[in-house]
């Protein structure tokens, strides 16, 4: 955490910083780091079309042999301030959901700003998640059984296509209704109005520095095209309607910037009538899902989203 709060922060960021910052780590080493996969979980990267017809990489995480009956399909979008992250990083979260709840995951590599700033990051999981559901028979899983999950910048996007989704059954009612929307630690007011921020300015893992960073680099404010902070099309706490949404389970971390981002988007959740599940492991850190290694508060949190995509939906 000491190294990742020493690393600079060039604005503008050069490419050869971007790609030095966003590089993989190879399996064996991510497995040794990261932490491990159960075993028997295949993993397999696929290309997808975004709406502007590039390829997007989406990674596949699959259990034993071929089902009897089509599984439940999980989309998920890495965390990384729209900025970094990559599908690696998400493989113990993906991988250990998929061995222990037998479902499809599918790991969305959206793009990432500075290069493709907002709103391509949510294009391209709206495009990608659009393409899983229409090709799920393809994959083993079932087009009527789908949910959503992400960290931070990634909860922020799972948000954003549970209610694009919304709003695409209610114009189209033969569009699959999501049964779930799991948001762990998300950035639901890019705006960084939550009293949070304010409070942990220093936070480990984040710090106020780093926010106004990723927002400069992802909200340009410099294009004839600029999205303001808090556009409901890259903040879901600030849409209009949060009615008819999939229920959802909230992760929040206690020393955490953004953590009453979680809390105000669960509580205007719960004011539209979602089903809402909101738990806080007061004394994780931002990103703590990702460094199950070093933070046993992970694995609590992987046995939440476990439950949450075994249950059945209140709706």
């Amino acid at each position: 955490m000491a190294a990742l709060q020493r690393l600079p922060r060039p604005d503008p960021p050069s490419a050869r910083y971007l790609s030095r910052t966003r590089r993989e780590l190879p399996r064996w080493a991510a497995r040794t780091v990261l932490g491990p996969v159960v075993s028997g979980v295949r993993l397999e990267d696929v290309g997808v079309p975004a709406a502007d017809g590039t390829t997007l990489r989406v990674r596949l995480y699959r259990s034993g042999p071929p089902a009897a009956r089509p599984r439940a399909l999980v989309v998920n979008f890495h965390g990384g301030g729209f900025v970094f992250g990559n599908l690696t990083a998400s493989d113990w979260l993906c991988g250990n959901l998929a061995g222990r709840a037998q479902v499809v995951v599918a790991s969305v590599d959206y793009r990432l700003a500075p290069e493709h700033p907002a709103p391509v990051p949510f294009q391209d999981s709206w495009a990608a998640t659009r393409w899983l559901i229409a090709h799920a028979d393809e994959l083993g899983a079932d087009p009527a059984r789908v949910s959503v999950m992400g960290e931070s910048a990634g909860g922020n996007l799972a948000a954003l296509v549970a209610l694009a989704s919304r709003d695409e059954t209610r114009r189209d009612p033969t569009w699959p209704v999501l049964q779930r929307q799991i948001l762990l630690y998300p950035a639901t007011d890019l705006s960084l109005a939550s009293p949070s921020v304010g409070e942990l300015p220093d936070a480990p893992m984040l710090r106020r520095s780093t926010l106004d960073w990723y927002g400069r680099l992802y909200l340009p404010q410099d294009r004839p095209d600029s999205i303001r902070a808090d556009d409901p099309r890259v903040s879901p706490l600030h849409h209009h309607d949060h009615g008819d949404l999939p229920p959802a389970l909230v992760v929040a971390a206690g020393q955490d910037p953004i953590r009453d981002d979680a809390y105000r988007y669960a509580d205007a959740l719960r004011a539209a009538g979602v089903p809402v599940e909101l738990s806080t492991h007061p004394d994780a850190i931002h990103g703590f899902v990702s460094i199950p290694l070093f933070e046993a508060a992970a694995h609590l949190a992987l046995d939440q989203v476990v439950a949450a995509v075994l249950s059945t939906p209140a709706r």
